[in-house]
């Protein structure tokens, strides 16, 4: 089924906060640490979760859509076959893009959806000049962390405290994530 990706629009809200955006959470990177302050080493290792729960990517309302579609640098949307599949948000920052939200529908995954949002945006990235893209998923979302490396991504850090102090458990930490433009 092909893919059309093409700028969002007040008229896709409606059909975004609809959206499906949850994962399973049965695989996870687990920080483990070791040494003493102020050297310490830390490793990212992929643990199994049983049972495996549900998580939620994202819930969005028309009013924070469209204030994204106000005023981010960047705002795409994925269709399969006329139904609005996914969304791809950038902000941009100094001479890098992030992808602030890339969230595609339970339905439509490994349909090329998510792979054709992030390929525009890194076509967009690259036209204007930016050397990198970078993502940041949680730990927790494996489906999510394989897919940017299978497109070349790489995990290039994290961090344990970013939403709340209870980050650090197994499977909440940040992963922050790159891909070299230029």
């Amino acid at each position: 089924m092909p893919v059309t990706v093409r700028p969002a629009t007040e008229a896709d809200l409606s059909a975004l906060t609809r959206l499906d955006l949850t994962y399973p959470t049965d695989r996870y990177l687990a920080l483990e640490r070791s040494g003493e302050p102020p050297e310490h080493t830390f490793t990212l290792r992929w643990r199994n979760r049983v049972p495996a729960p549900m998580a939620v990517y994202a819930t969005y309302t028309v009013d924070r859509l469209r204030e994204a579609l106000e005023g981010t640098d960047r705002f795409i949307v994925a269709q399969l076959d006329g139904d609005v599949a996914g969304l791809l948000i950038i902000i941009v920052w100094t001479d890098a893009a992030e992808i602030t939200d890339l969230a595609v529908d339970i339905a439509f995954r490994r349909m090329g959806a998510g792979r054709a949002l992030v390929e525009s945006a890194a076509e967009w990235a690259r036209k204007h000049g930016h050397r990198s893209l970078w993502v940041e998923p949680r730990a927790d979302n494996h489906g999510a962390i394989s897919f940017y490396v299978s497109l070349g991504f790489r995990i290039s850090g994290f961090n344990d405290r970013m939403y709340s102090n209870t980050d650090h458990e197994d499977g909440k930490p940040t992963v922050y994530m790159h891909l070299e433009l230029a």
